[in-house]
């Protein structure tokens, strides 16, 4: 029923209305999932009802936490690191006002937060609007958005979102008091105050300027797929459960437990014939019972004391090891870094690289899967900046970090090498960046290189055009 609630905004026109009760429908709808999720992802996710009636009271009164979801998620996005952007036909992007977007925007670790909520809840949003200087705010913004407070529909003959909404505020019961709405080369800024909504329009003409990053996008799933599974949901509920019960093993059964065959009331009091309190008559390390003289054979009427071994805690332990080893398999992860010692450790560096062979493919397909919606919303942040006088046939990219950890040394010889066979790449940015230097470092090398050639012309020129001493 949730899901029908309508939110009607008297200003909006028809068509706009129409455009708002469907994209709030559908942000209803998949609110509960993405919440859910969210809760896996936060280490929230309640272990109440996993626990059955006969726990003890000081095992209910404890909270277990298992971060294996969260790691299903961040050891894939720590894979996914976007180092910059360059232009396949060589233009300068610099020129169009890129590292001013970059900096002012902080768009790499905008991007990283993106691509979490992204893993978390399959797709995030990249939003591009044009900022209020006088407010303090860059020129141009690009804010990433996550699918719990926004939503949009896609086109899949263009590719692109037709329309979008983000919700910026919402109030103490959880619906909306502020938000807005994208259309096509329009904007609807809605606010609720005093009961009543209000609407402002602020037309632009840069179509719907979002972008979605999607992880694991399919036909009939063009939004894709949560990297938190139900498989992986499962395994966290059930590995959950198996360390409930090896604290409650550990707690209530490993203890070895005693019998005392033929005793009497007096081998459980004091001396002065108070009983003994039980915590007191478990923990005593020697139990004196005397013989009964009133039997026929007073040794043979002594009491007799049985053992029975505590409950080893191994059988939880290997259902722990089988679901960590299957959730392994779902995501890729190894073993060893859900906390689980494996069958046996890498025998060299090689080895280890081919432990996470799974989780460098999916790190690199997901970052396929990013890359166009990136360029796309950085092509249209210098539009904005530029106000659309960008050179034609303009192709902007990222540039990602490769997802296998390669040391500094490893790489600048593999690099070495690689120049070797091909010298004119020396003197160019992609050159330095083989023998090991960051994007960054490669633009700095460029500049201070470029400084030093023009300091050597201009002292050339100088000395060229002094009179000599003999004049």
């Amino acid at each position: 029923m949730d899901t029908f609630r309508r939110t009607v905004v008297s200003t909006l026109s028809v068509d706009e209305q129409a455009a708002l009760d469907e994209l709030l429908a559908q942000w209803r709808a998949k609110r509960p999932r993405n919440n859910l999720r969210t809760a896996f992802y936060d280490m929230k996710n309640s272990e109440r009802k996993l626990m059955s009636r006969q726990v003890p009271d000081v095992i209910r009164n404890r909270r277990f936490v298992l971060g294996w979801s969260a790691i299903a998620v961040d050891k894939l996005n720590r894979r996914c690191n976007l180092d910059g952007f360059y232009e396949s036909g060589g233009i300068d992007l610099d020129d169009l006002g890129l590292s001013e977007i970059v900096r002012t925007n902080r768009l790499i670790p905008e991007v990283s937060q993106g691509g979490v909520s992204s893993l978390i809840h399959a797709v995030s949003f990249l939003v591009t609007t044009q900022g209020d200087e006088s407010a303090g705010e860059p020129p141009v913004l690009i804010t990433a958005r996550d699918a719990s407070t926004s939503t949009g529909t896609w086109d899949v003959r263009r590719r692109c979102v037709t329309q979008f909404l983000s919700i910026t505020a919402l109030d103490d019961d959880g619906e909306p008091a502020a938000m807005t709405m994208y259309l096509p080369n329009l904007n609807v800024i809605m606010s609720k105050a005093g009961g009543r909504w209000t609407a402002e329009r602020s037309p632009h003409p840069y179509g719907v300027p979002v972008d979605p990053m999607r992880y694991k996008p399919r036909l009939g799933r063009p939004f894709g797929s949560s990297r938190i599974t139900r498989a992986v949901m499962s395994y966290h509920q059930q590995a959950l459960a198996a360390m409930i019960r090896a604290d409650v093993n550990g707690e209530a059964y490993s203890l070895p437990r005693y019998v005392l065959l033929g005793a009497t009331e007096q081998a459980f009091q004091n001396a002065d014939g108070s009983p003994k309190a039980a915590w007191q008559a478990a923990w005593d390390a020697v139990w004196a019972v005397g013989d009964d003289p009133d039997a026929d054979d007073p040794r043979l009427a002594r009491a007799d004391v049985k053992q029975f071994t505590g409950q080893s805690p191994e059988p939880q332990n290997a259902h722990l090891r089988m679901l960590a080893q299957m959730f392994s398999g779902e995501t890729g992860i190894p073993i060893g870094e859900l906390g689980i010692i494996g069958d046996s450790n890498p025998t060299s560096a090689e080895a280890l690289v081919v432990s996470r062979d799974d989780l460098i493919a999916e790190a690199e397909r997901t970052t396929d899967d990013w890359s166009p919606d990136v360029s796309s919303a950085i092509t249209r942040a210098m539009t904005m900046l530029n106000k659309g006088d960008l050179p034609p046939r303009l192709d902007v990219r990222p540039v990602w970090r490769s997802p296998i950890y390669v040391a500094r040394a490893q790489a600048a010889d593999a690099g070495s090498k690689i120049l070797d066979k091909l010298p004119w790449l020396a003197d160019t940015s992609v050159g330095l960046e083989l023998v090991g230097l960051t994007p960054e470092q490669a633009r700095r090398a460029n500049a201070e290189r470029e400084r030093a050639n023009g300091l050597a012309v201009l002292d050339e020129l100088l000395q060229r055009g002094a009179p000599s001493a003999d004049a």
